[in-house]
């Protein structure tokens, strides 16, 4: 069957250490034994330390604020890539997820901590509009039908005896759909198993074993994760047989070896100053894929660094239809990248120290980032794409015209996204590159 499957987790593990002896953590009845539901006690603090239910904005978030998160969202998509970014080997992640996690984090910060991820992650709004945004982007994107599934699962794991307070608790499960769970990080071995568990379950068993146990402890308050799921079928699946052997370069002009898949038909592509350009389309034509590729290789590692949303809007702009013969790679891609010091280097300091301030989640317990990691997975073959990919985040305690086909062959090093066509929201960006022979 044609299709693509991608995935990602963004786990954030807050841990603190006691202002005062917190309140016990109140379970529902008949909880599952391995992963209970929680519940959270009143909320103490005044409006000014979270989003409160009473302070939503009647309504959903508007159109205009909608787009006005995608353009940030993707703004951000295009910063951290460049960071990640290292033309010798190939990368892949889902920077939606990361928005919508750490999201999930801003919602529960204050002041100098809350302006620092607002500005670092390109948010246009903060609080309960910025909560109400995502709601409406979710809906945009959550959908599914027998051409397509995307999908989104937010969690909150919640240590017993963390006094959570409820407006956040409540601003999570509105404009995320989270789920609150209580569960006893101080067991490390069994905790980091019952959230792999609910990671692998949200990711078709793609992703396993993101969080350590040593990424675990007593110390730990609250994890939050995020999975995004995407499946569906190509438009114009490749030719099963005519996957061919070819030397593929890498970005010095140096030979690898690669396989090359092919389709011959009518294709979205375009010539834009020197790079050629396709998009390849899902079936239902919601989602697709754009590819780019520099037809001279010793330009790919400044080019990349360029790429930003307007450079994307004029390569879509420049697209037509045309009858080719399309060579594209079939590869696999694994990626896991600490995301701390990236945060760092593009300027993210507040919430990875002593002096962070978290008190929209707890008001007593200090709090801080002390971990970001992203793991992902993608596979491109003949019939589709298939991928995963997962991120954690731990935060500790102070302590065509017809005509004869031309041929478009992607064997350079070249840059990927698929995203979401009507909103343009960047689901999962990328880059492919050979490993050179020696």
């Amino acid at each position: 069957m044609n299709k693509i499957m991608l995935s990602l987790i963004l786990a954030l593990a807050l841990c603190g250490c006691e202002k005062e002896a917190p309140a016990a953590l109140a379970t529902q009845e008949n909880p599952p034994a391995a992963q209970p539901a929680a519940t959270v006690s009143a909320d103490p603090a005044p409006a000014t330390h979270a989003a409160s239910v009473a302070e939503v904005p009647a309504g959903p978030a508007t159109a205009e604020q909608a787009a006005a998160l995608v353009k940030g969202n993707n703004a951000f998509a295009w910063e951290i890539f460049k960071q990640l970014a290292d033309p010798a080997k190939p990368v892949f992640f889902s920077p939606y997820s990361i928005s919508s996690a750490m999201a999930m984090l801003t919602l529960g910060a204050i002041g100098e901590t809350e302006k620092q991820l607002k500005e670092t992650l390109a948010f246009p709004d903060k609080g309960t509009l910025l909560g109400k945004e995502f709601q409406k982007l979710r809906g945009d994107l959550v959908s599914g039908n027998e051409k397509f599934t995307m999908t989104d699962a937010n969690s909150l794991w919640l240590n017993i005896g963390f006094d959570v307070l409820s407006s956040y608790a409540q601003s999570l499960k509105e404009f995320f759909s989270g789920e609150a769970r209580s569960i006893e990080f101080a067991k490390n071995k069994e905790a980091a198993a019952t959230i792999n568990n609910w990671i692998s379950d949200h990711t078709r068993n793609l992703i396993k074993d993101l969080i350590s146990p040593d990424a675990l402890s007593a110390d730990t308050r609250l994890v939050l994760v995020n999975a995004v799921s995407f499946l569906a079928k190509w438009e114009t699946p490749f030719d099963e047989d005519g996957t061919r052997k070819y030397s593929l370069m890498d970005y010095m002009g140096r030979a690898g070896k690669g396989e090359l898949m092919r389709q011959e038909g009518m294709v979205n592509a375009a010539e834009v100053d020197g790079v050629t350009a396709v998009e390849l389309n899902y079936a239902g034509r919601k989602y697709s894929l754009l590819a780019m590729m520099p037809n001279d290789v010793a330009k790919f590692a400044s080019w990349e660094k360029k790429i930003d949303d307007t450079y994307i809007e004029n390569i879509t702009k420049s697209l037509k239809r045309e009858n080719a013969v399309l060579m594209f790679p079939k590869f696999t891609t694994e990626y896991s990248q600490s995301l701390v010091p990236i945060f760092k280097n593009m300027g993210l300091a507040s919430p990875f120290t002593y002096s962070a301030d978290f008190t929209g989640i707890s008001l007593k317990e200090q709090l801080f980032v002390s971990e970001i990691l992203h793991k992902a997975i993608v596979k491109v073959y003949e019939t589709g794409t298939e991928a995963a990919a997962a991120t954690a985040v731990m935060v500790k305690c102070t302590g065509m015209a017809m005509k004869p086909p031309k041929e478009i062959r992607f064997n350079k090093p070249f840059v990927y996204l698929i995203r979401e066509k009507e909103t343009g929201a960047i689901l999962f960006l990328g880059h492919y590159t050979v490993k050179a022979e020696k």
